[in-house]
């Protein structure tokens, strides 16, 4: 699969971006395809913990749901950095992964939910797409180019496979393996 995703992302020599660090990152190919799936990814996180964070009645819940809305607009706001300076034609990278048919929104699933019910639906919605995450950046860990990249998805898999940990933790209804 690797080897298909290269042959249609291959490009012209790739642009530089300046990391926070003030080394320099090239970011093309592969990091780009992972940067706009993730990015997506994230997008739908956010909107899932934004839903009604003021419902979530287990304070451990509570406080994982603000770090998780805090670290994730921090990484899509890196990431979109990344695209952006990587110009204007990075569009092409960008690959289409819609959900299954039968997959009901997310969001619309909380804000549908009873009060008593909320940690548990969300605890329902959140274990999934953060096991998502960690399995998309796992698999990019082997195929990443920059540095920067290769570390952003190492951080993303051990951060939201350590928050799986943390939600099993809780009191509310475990998640399903």
């Amino acid at each position: 699969m690797a080897a298909l995703l290269l042959a249609g992302c291959a490009s012209t020599p790739p642009p530089t971006t300046p990391a926070p660090s003030g080394t320099t990152t090239v970011v093309d190919g592969l990091d780009l395809v992972f940067l706009h799936t993730m990015t997506a990814h994230q997008e739908r996180t956010l909107a899932i913990v934004r839903a009604a964070p003021q419902r979530v009645r287990e304070p451990r819940l509570r406080t994982l749901v603000a770090a998780i809305d805090a670290t994730e607009t921090d990484e899509v706001a890196q990431a979109r950095r990344w695209i952006s300076a990587a110009g204007p034609d990075t569009d092409r990278h960008r690959h289409a992964h819609p959900d299954p048919g039968d997959t009901p929104d997310p969001v619309a699933l909380l804000r549908g939910t009873p009060e008593a019910g909320y940690d548990a639906a969300l605890v329902a919605v959140l274990v999934p797409q953060q096991r998502q995450a960690a399995a998309l950046a796992r698999a990019h860990l082997a195929v990443a180019v920059a540095p920067a990249v290769r570390d952003l998805a190492r951080r993303i898999d051990e951060s939201r496979t350590a928050q799986i940990r943390l939600i099993a933790a809780l009191p509310v209804a475990p998640p399903t393996p």
